[in-house]
């Protein structure tokens, strides 16, 4: 029987999530619950239906087709969906002419997705890239996970994941001899704190930190800290984390990102409540106003904020947005 697991999405040509320009595979389906999560359409495992109004002609085609009546169109035009009578066989999103009703994820075969990857390789080739695995949580399917990156490096493809580290360690330490370089965030030090604001405590996430740096490539762990208005941009946060990956055997950088509100559409999609919609997005002279700080200590790797080095190398207070 084929591997297979649910995936979002395959972007290609990206030029932000690792060395060179990549081909993205992003999984679908995670354990934590971040309150500020760009992608809320990789959370749920299953394929899942998503709604654009602005698409929508109010034809009723959608609600017709619909074996269960979970459908109806408002007052507004608006199509309305009964959530505990639909039954996801997705049948209004194969009639709707205008594809204002769509799927979010499908199922794929380790097969199917490396020949989309193999498509790219003259772009791996020529600019130092690769493939990276994404999510949701590429942990969620470590049978997938492992036998992909395999397959990628049998064909001679540079490597790399994006990794939330929760969960057994196990499932990390199948992927690690396969992973050129691999990504985790830092989202919060404090247990607590980060139990309220993504839902898992963060404490397997450190221990499975510690104990991959050991095992992994030299170098091959690259640390972000997603740097979220008044929830982790407090000073006490900041100097913890880069502490915490002073202890880390082969951190190879330490990057903060400044908070952006890029999926916020996709709240509306699902017909979710984004919990941060009131929060502004945060841009590089706000970061570096609550990180800079961290120039004044020595450390064994670079800090970056969106890319750009900060320390160990002076530099002067920037003045204006990138």
């Amino acid at each position: 029987m084929e591997t297979k697991a649910n995936i979002l999405r395959i972007e290609k040509i990206s030029p932000t999530d690792g060395e060179g320009l990549r081909t993205v595979v992003f999984f679908k389906g995670c354990p934590l619950r971040c309150a500020w999560c760009s992608t809320p359409e990789s959370q749920r495992a299953e394929p899942e239906l998503y709604y654009q109004r602005n698409r929508c002609v109010s034809c009723g085609r959608c609600a017709a087709a619909c074996p269960e009546g979970a459908l109806s169109l408002g007052e507004d035009g608006r199509v309305r969906r009964d959530q505990e009578r639909c039954k996801d066989c997705f049948h209004c999103a194969d009639v709707c002419p205008t594809r204002a009703l769509q799927i979010y994820g499908k199922e794929m075969t380790v097969k199917q997705v490396l020949r989309e990857i193999l498509k790219d390789e003259v772009f791996y080739f020529h600019s130092g890239g690769g493939v990276t695995l994404s999510g949701g949580d590429v942990l969620c399917y470590p049978d997938f996970a492992e036998e992909l990156l395999r397959e990628c490096k049998e064909a001679a493809i540079n490597t790399s994941a994006e990794l939330d580290m929760y969960g057994p360690y196990g499932r990390i330490e199948r992927l690690l001899p396969w992973l050129d370089t691999f990504f985790a965030d830092l989202k919060l030090m404090d247990p607590g704190r980060h139990k309220k604001w993504t839902g898992v405590s963060n404490e397997p996430i450190l221990e499975n930190l510690i104990r991959a740096s050991r095992q992994c490539r030299k170098n091959a762990i690259h640390i972000r800290v997603p740097l979220i208005w008044d929830i982790n941009d407090d000073r006490e946060n900041i100097l913890a984390a880069a502490r915490f990956c002073s202890t880390l055997e082969n951190c190879a950088e330490l990057e903060f990102l400044p908070y952006h509100r890029l999926g916020q559409h996709s709240y509306e999609y699902l017909g979710r409540d984004y919990a941060l919609e009131k929060l502004p997005a945060m841009n590089y002279e706000d970061a570096f106003s609550r990180v800079s700080f961290l120039r004044g200590e020595s450390w064994h790797f670079p800090i970056r904020i969106s890319g750009r080095l900060i320390a160990p190398a002076e530099l002067k207070t920037p003045t204006q947005t990138p």
